[in-house]
């Protein structure tokens, strides 16, 4: 992106009308601007430890959400589900990463819940 914003610069700068090239100018300020704040504003990716923790857990959570069969079963496999998730969230060293794994356990906390009060 840096390459065609020189591109442009250079491109603004041949405009002949001094008007045209003022604005063109100014136009690029403002782009120039937008973009760095973009940068400053954009997440770093995901470590690569948390995309794979976060592919188990999301499994995890289907299989469990998905599951018949009878009551002590099913939450057996949401307990199964959370402390696995935990044990996922442990091995991720980012805290942001750690905290998000460590809230997907929650709907599984509630699944789990509610299976034992409708015994």
């Amino acid at each position: 992106m840096a390459a065609e914003v020189g591109r442009l610069a250079v491109l603004a700068d041949q405009v002949e009308l001094r008007s045209e090239r003022e604005e063109a100018a100014s136009d690029l300020a403002s782009l120039t601007d937008l973009l760095e704040m973009v940068r400053r504003n954009t997440p770093p990716p995901a470590s690569p430890a948390y995309e794979k923790a976060f592919q188990e857990a999301s499994a995890l959570t289907a299989e469990a959400n998905a599951a018949d069969g009878p009551v002590t079963e099913r939450i057996k496999l949401a307990q199964r589900a959370i402390k696995k998730i935990r044990t996922l969230a442990d091995r991720v060293e980012d805290p942001g990463e750690r905290f998000t794994l460590l809230k997907m356990t929650e709907p599984l906390v509630v699944l789990a819940d509610g299976l034992e009060h409708s015994r």
